[in-house]
Order: C-alpha cells, then structure tokens, then sequence
C-alpha cells in the first residue's frame, strides 16, 4: 500500500483529532474515514487510571516479574 502524504495542516488536523475525521477529494467526494489512535474515551480512562490509587510498575519490573516465572 502506498502511503498519502498530508501538508502540515492537514496533518496537523488529523493529529489532534479525538474524533473519527471524513475525508474527501477536492470535489468534495466523500474517500473514507481517518480514525485516530487515541480515542477521547482512552484518553478518559488513562486520566481515570492515573488518578487512581492502584499500584503501577515500570517496565523493568513486568520484565523481571515475567523472567521469574520462566523455567529454569
């Protein structure tokens, strides 16, 4: 698939939207959807979740904890 490139603002656009963006030709067809990855409602829960009380760990600590439970 070859990849379409946008100018500064239409990129700049589609960055900062948390909303999925229709997008269309210069006559005004309508070419599809850009779907942005974070969602306002990820966005909503990442908040939520650093706002909380639960425990949190760095990735050294995912990786040690996952090693121990390797065989040896």
């Amino acid at each position: 698939m070859s990849p379409i490139v946008l100018n500064d603002e239409q990129a700049k656009q589609a960055a900062s939207s948390l909303k999925p963006v229709e997008v269309c030709d210069s006559r005004g067809n309508f070419l599809g959807t850009f779907t942005p990855f974070w969602t306002e409602e990820d966005i909503a829960e990442a908040k939520r979740r650093l706002a909380s009380d639960e425990p949190r760990y760095t990735t050294a600590q995912v990786l040690r904890h996952l090693e121990s439970l390797e065989p040896q």
